[in-house]
């Protein structure tokens, strides 16, 4: 089956600046990276969730993303100077692609049964404020609000 945001999100993620930008976001600040895309992709439809919708998906995310996803990022990232392993590696890599497609799978069938609101001004900039706010492990909020800032301009 298709997913639009599947396919935004490799679209996106490709562009100049962005994966450091949300591998920042998601290093720093232990955000969810599928969420920021989903994010941008909403504000790209002129849409956006309210603060009880986005905490209920990244609820309904935090599992799959805790159990499956974290653990494969951190194989990976351990093998990562280990010449050895390069081709373990780089299939635990493909895992990790295929978790995080599966997650945005999870998100658009949830994204359906929800009715986004039209966007107000300044939506995607609240909305990123708040997925790095509530998953934030770092409180440095100049950091976050400089990372937020960022986002929006390679996201927008």
């Amino acid at each position: 089956m298709s997913n639009p945001l599947w396919e935004f999100s490799l679209e996106l993620y490709a562009r100049p600046g962005v994966a450091a930008a949300c591998i920042a976001a998601q290093d720093r600040f232990a955000a969810d990276v599928n969420l920021l895309l989903y994010a941008a992709w909403l504000a790209q439809q002129g849409l956006e969730l309210n603060r009880q919708q986005w905490q209920a998906l990244a609820a309904s995310v935090a599992d799959w993303r805790r159990r499956v996803i974290q653990p494969l990022r951190a194989l990976r990232r351990d093998w990562q100077g280990l010449p050895a392993a390069a081709a373990l590696r780089e299939q635990v890599k493909l895992l990790e692609l295929a978790a995080e497609q599966s997650q945005q799978a999870q998100m658009l069938a949830w994204h359906r049964l929800q009715e986004p609101q039209p966007a107000q001004l300044n939506s995607l900039e609240r909305a990123l404020s708040e997925l790095l706010e509530t998953s934030v492990e770092e409180r440095d909020s100049g950091a976050r609000g400089d990372l937020v800032r960022r986002l929006l301009s390679l996201l927008a």
